[in-house]
C-alpha cells in the first residue's frame, strides 16, 4: 500500500505519471466523471484551509466519489489516541488526507491506517502544492520543463521542501533564495538539507536579485505560518520577520524589466512576501496556480486508487 507523506518514496516516473493524469483529466474532465465512482475520501484538518478542502472534496465529486470533511477540533481524535481513531476511520473509508500541523501525527495516522493516506500539509511538507506548481510550470513554459528556472524566495518552508526534493527528482532547476535557514526550525528536514547540498538541479543563495535575474518563475509564499500569523502573541516575532525578510519580497522594484512568471500559493499577505501590485502583475499566474490544486489534487488521486487496486 502507498501513502504521500511527502515525494521521497516516488520515482521520476511515478512523479510524471501523476502529473500527466492530472494533465490528462484537466483536458477530458468528462472521461473520468466515474473513475472513482462509489469511493469515499475523509478530509481531516488540524490547520485551517480553503484550497486544500475546496480542491480535495471537488476532485473527488468530478471523479465520481465522495469527500468527508473532519474538523480535528469537533472530532474524538482531540479525545482519543490517534491510531485508535484512524483505525476505525479507515475501515469506512477508501483514502485519508490529512492536513495537520505536525509531521509526528501524520506518521501515527500512516501506521494505523488500513488504506492510503495522503499529506495534505504539515510543518515539514507540502507535497501537494510542489506537484501543483509544477504542472503550473508545465503549462506556462514554452520548452520542456525541466529547460526551466524557478527562483523561490522567502522562507525554507514545507513548500521548498516539497520543491527541493520534486525539482531534484525531475530535474528541474531550482534556486532557493532564503535566508540561512534555522538549524531548530520546525520545518527543517535533513535528507532535504542534503538534497540541496549535493544535488545538481537545486542551489541555495542568500542573493534574492541574483537568484531573480535569469528565472522563468519567481515564486514566494508566506513568511509565517498562517495558524501563528493573526496570533497577537507572535506580533513582536512578525515584525521581526518582517524586517528580516524585506529583501526577499516580491515587489515591483525586485522584478523590474525581468520576463518571468510570478507565483504564490497562497493565502497571500499584502505588504509582507508580496506587494498586491505584483498579484495582479501581468506576469502573475497566481490564480492559475492556485486553480490547478484541483487538477493536480485529481491527478494524485488517479494514480493512489491506480495503485492500491493493483496492489
Amino acid at each position: 500500500m502507498r501513502h504521500i507523506p511527502n515525494l521521497k518514496d516516488l520515482s521520476p516516473d511515478e512523479l510524471t505519471d501523476i502529473l500527466a493524469r492530472a494533465a490528462q483529466i484537466k483536458a477530458n474532465p468528462k472521461d473520468f466523471r466515474r473513475l472513482l465512482d462509489a469511493e469515499s475520501l475523509a478530509m481531516i484538518f488540524q490547520k485551517t484551509s480553503t484550497r486544500t478542502r475546496v480542491s480535495f472534496e471537488v476532485a473527488m465529486t468530478e471523479l465520481g466519489g465522495h469527500a468527508i470533511f473532519i474538523d480535528w477540533l469537533t472530532s474524538n481524535f482531540v479525545l482519543s489516541g490517534i491510531e485508535y481513531e484512524t483505525e476505525y476511520l479507515s475501515r469506512n473509508v477508501s483514502c485519508i488526507m490529512a492536513r495537520l500541523l505536525h509531521h509526528s501525527d501524520l506518521e501515527k495516522i500512516i501506521a494505523a491506517s488500513q488504506v492510503p493516506v495522503i499529506n495534505g500539509c504539515c510543518e515539514k511538507f507540502h507535497p501537494c502544492q510542489a506537484l501543483t506548481d509544477v504542472l503550473t510550470m508545465i503549462e506556462h513554459f514554452d520548452d520542456d520543463v525541466t529547460n526551466a528556472h524557478l527562483a523561490y524566495l522567502g522562507v525554507q518552508n514545507n513548500v521548498s521542501n516539497s520543491l527541493a526534493i520534486l525539482c531534484d527528482k525531475l530535474g528541474i532547476r531550482l534556486t532557493l533564495a532564503t535566508p540561512l535557514p534555522d538549524d531548530n526550525g520546525e520545518s527543517q528536514d535533513a535528507e532535504v538539507q542534503d538534497v540541496i547540498r549535493r544535488s545538481a538541479h537545486v542551489q541555495h543563495t542568500t542573493d534574492a536579485r541574483g537568484a531573480v535575474a535569469d528565472a522563468d518563475f519567481v515564486y514566494t509564499d508566506t513568511w509565517i505560518d498562517m495558524q501563528y500569523f493573526n496570533n497577537p502573541e507572535h506580533e513582536r516575532e512578525k515584525q521581526a520577520t518582517l524586517e528580516r525578510m524585506l529583501p526577499y519580497q516580491l515587489n515591483g522594484n525586485l522584478l523590474a524589466g525581468l520576463d518571468c512568471r510570478i507565483m504564490h500559493d497562497m493565502p497571500i499577505h499584502d505588504g509582507y512576501e508580496i506587494t498586491p501590485e505584483m498579484v495582479r502583475d501581468p506576469r502573475s499566474i497566481i490564480f492559475d496556480q492556485a486553480a490547478n490544486r484541483l487538477h493536480a489534487q485529481k491527478g494524485l488521486l488517479a494514480w493512489l486508487y491506480a495503485e492500491a487496486r493493483s496492489a
